[in-house]
């Protein structure tokens, strides 16, 4: 009777200690733990540590008591410590019977516990972290990022910085010169109003340059030009103007063409296909459209009241200059902000000489804004890309959400291409780098593949229904 209690008793106390073990530890670990346990009940005096593998070379065996409190204290201990919940699940399904404790786990024990003996040589587990005890800090030193330097380009400027929301604000110093005080909020709202428009193509935060005069905008920008009052440089991330108090509503406008610009060569330089350029015909038309969006008035801006107001006649015939001499626009000005010949008068009221649009298929090449340059009809040729790019954006004549997702693949499919898969499979190709193939898309590609033109003719086609339909 006596031996069948004390039996029952070993297992209840067995299974009671397995059950407070850690769940990672080894199964080798729990036996020896409790072959401790009852090694003073099986042998008649303590076994000598040099003949039991369960007891420490340093430490004789403990009493039961001290057995089951460490095992509590054990299990209290955090499984794994320093991994992520989903590295710990995959640690514990890993673990081998005889596996040793990794350096992070002897940190984490009580100091009555006695860790196995660490192996220096064996090489660690993927992902297992690095003991932050053993590591030296000089292992851990990070590079640090370089510092912005506003004077790399220019170098005899001084500069007042500030920010706002999406903008590094570099303003530029000088004494008894007080500038426009709300140019942040001017910043901002040009942000909102890209944001309604092209808001795929919006990347991280703008620097922007202001000056407080354009002489000195002209004169530490090369690149700048006497008839422009601001420039983008999109590969730096950065706007240039110049601010000149009183004249608000034209900076609002200037920046809105510029950041425009910013955000539309950063999605194109995308790295996925060989050119890194947006077309020019859209990526001029879709700065002028969404800046006459910036334009404060109930009729819209200068870029909306042509639209609305001047007689366009199409040119059917395929030659090699742009436009005739003569056009609507008497003389040449600055293509952001020019006068737009509006006339008084009701609005949807033709005046004026007509204006001749280019055939398409010459207007979209590249060298098509040189030759209006050359010819004086800079304007005209601005007006024609807006009238193009608006089209695409409300090809139903209004605008919508299925509109914009209809131009955001448009723009991706000529900046991005599409991921290529492989006929047979079906899965996705990659490069022998295991980077993913995009198959690039030409204009008429990319318009047949979201708006069903087959051609530039056919683009053209339907431009002019809906362009008549509205005159």
């Amino acid at each position: 009777m006596r031996k069948a209690i004390g039996t029952l008793a070993v297992f209840i106390i067995t299974g009671f200690v397995w059950g407070q073990l850690p769940s990672d530890q080894s199964e080798t670990d729990k036996l020896a733990a409790v072959a401790s346990l009852f090694g003073p009940v099986i042998h008649d005096k303590p076994v000598d540590c040099a003949t039991d593998k369960a007891c420490s070379a340093t430490n004789t065996v403990p009493s039961v008591n001290d057995i089951v409190d460490s095992a509590f204290a054990q299990s209290s201990q955090p499984i794994n410590a320093g991994k992520t919940p989903k590295e710990n699940t995959a640690a514990s399904a890993a673990v081998a019977p005889t596996e040793e404790k990794t350096p992070v786990e002897a940190v984490a024990q009580p100091e009555t516990i006695t860790m196995p003996k660490q192996d220096k040589n064996a090489p660690r587990r993927q992902n297992e972290p690095v003991s932050a005890v053993a590591q030296k800090p000089a292992e851990v030193q990070t590079k640090a990022t370089p510092k912005f330097d506003p004077n790399e380009f220019r170098p005899h400027v001084k500069w007042a910085f500030s920010s706002s929301t999406h903008f590094d604000i570099y303003t530029q110093k000088v004494a008894g010169k007080i500038g426009s005080a709300n140019l942040p909020m001017i910043f901002e709202t040009s942000y909102q109003t890209l944001r309604r428009f092209i808001p795929w193509m919006m990347s991280g935060r703008v620097r922007v340059f202001v000056y407080q005069s354009e002489e000195a905008y002209l004169q530490n920008e090369p690149e700048a030009k006497s008839w422009t009052r601001a420039m983008a440089y999109p590969f730096r991330g950065e706007i240039v103007v110049y601010d000149v108090p009183g004249r608000t509503q034209e900076l609002k406008e200037v920046f809105t063409h510029e950041l425009t610009h910013i955000f539309t060569q950063q999605f194109f330089d995308n790295r996925k296909q060989p050119t890194i350029q947006p077309p020019l015909w859209l990526d001029e038309g879709l700065a002028v459209l969404v800046e006459d969006q910036a334009y404060s008035g109930s009729n819209g801006g200068p870029w909306n009241r042509d639209y609305l107001t001047r007689f366009f006649v199409r040119d059917r015939q395929k030659q090699d200059r742009l436009f005739p001499a003569r056009s609507g626009f008497q003389r040449r000005r600055p293509p952001t902000y020019w006068s737009s010949g509006y006339e008084t008068g009701a609005i949807g009221r033709r005046r004026g000489r007509p204006i001749r649009l280019m055939n398409f298929e010459d207007f979209v090449k590249d060298n098509s804004l040189d030759a209006a340059e050359s010819a004086q009809n800079t304007q005209n040729w601005y007006l024609q890309a807006y009238l193009m790019v608006r089209f695409l954006l409300n090809p139903s004549g209004g605008s919508s959400p299925s509109n914009r997702m209809q131009f955001e693949r448009f723009t991706r499919l000529l900046a991005q291409g599409e991921p290529m898969r492989d006929p047979a499979t079906g899965y996705l190709m990659k490069d022998k780098n295991g980077k993913q193939r995009y198959q690039k898309y030409d204009l008429p590609q990319a318009l047949a593949h979201t708006y069903w033109y087959n051609s530039v003719t056919a683009y053209e086609d339907a431009f002019w229904q809906w362009l008549n339909k509205n005159m």
